[in-house]
């Protein structure tokens, strides 16, 4: 492995550790380093490792039009090189961002397709990924509904990977990007996803409640929660609770 190939594959998994540890600014420096890194070099796979890991901390912090874009191009890389397995993963975790953008059809073809190469390889969705993977699915079903979504899981399962990449719906509108990506609307640099998930909190719902709510995974809501309560100074829901009501957030 050469210096600069180490130093992409360093700064991605440190990018992945800062993910899971709520840190959304360093997790996305290290990321974005490790995919400035690996395209230099020409590295096509690292380069798809770094792009899916940039996506899934931009999920996270709720741009997921931006989200969509990296997983895109992390997708299309891993189908040029043949890489099925890698492929269902990505189509796994498009399918996911996708639905958070209401484009429902398209997730359920990109899981399906996911499926079929599963299927083919024998290889399951990751036990610590299946949870969330299967509440996603199940959000996607009940709002599209189950003839529509049936639907369009079957067609999906015929599609390549390239096939189910350029099967894609309409865009969002640039107007709901900005509102999920505007970080001076709110106080403490709370983003609007985070704001949102800072509502729902201080109803009174649950992780997985709100995780249904908004269609996402309970670990996403919980690290839009580690981090409302970082840039809050807090440690409860109690708190979250207060400061919301206090803020007019509530």
């Amino acid at each position: 492995m050469g210096f600069k190939e180490g130093i992409a594959a360093y700064d991605c998994v440190s990018g992945q550790l800062a993910l899971s540890q709520g840190d959304l600014i360093t997790a996305r420096s290290l990321a974005e380093k490790s995919v400035e890194l690996y395209r230099e070099i020409g590295h096509r796979h690292g380069t798809a490792k770094s792009l899916a890991v940039l996506g899934k901390v931009l999920a996270t912090g709720g741009d997921y039009a931006a989200a969509s874009t990296y997983y895109e191009q992390s997708l299309a890389i891993s189908a040029e090189l043949g890489e099925k397995w890698v492929a269902a993963v990505y189509l796994v975790e498009l399918g996911e961002v996708v639905a958070a953008l209401r484009q429902l059809a398209w997730a359920a073809q990109l899981w399906g397709a996911s499926e079929a190469i599963r299927d083919a390889l024998g290889i399951p969705i990751f036990l610590v990924e299946r949870a969330d993977y299967e509440r996603a699915v199940s959000a996607a079903r009940a709002h599209l509904g189950e003839r529509a979504f049936a639907t369009a899981w079957a067609h999906g399962r015929s599609l390549t990977p390239e096939q189910a990449l350029a099967a894609r719906g309409q865009k969002p509108a640039p107007t709901s990007t900005k509102i999920v990506t505007s970080p001076t609307t709110y106080p403490a640099g709370l983003t609007a996803r985070e704001v949102e998930v800072l509502r729902l909190l201080a109803s009174g719902m649950t992780d997985i409640q709100i995780a249904t709510k908004l269609i996402l995974s309970p670990r996403t809501v919980h690290a839009h929660i580690s981090s409302i309560y970082s840039k809050l100074g807090i440690t409860s829901r109690s708190a979250a609770t207060r400061y919301a009501i206090e803020h007019n957030l509530a």
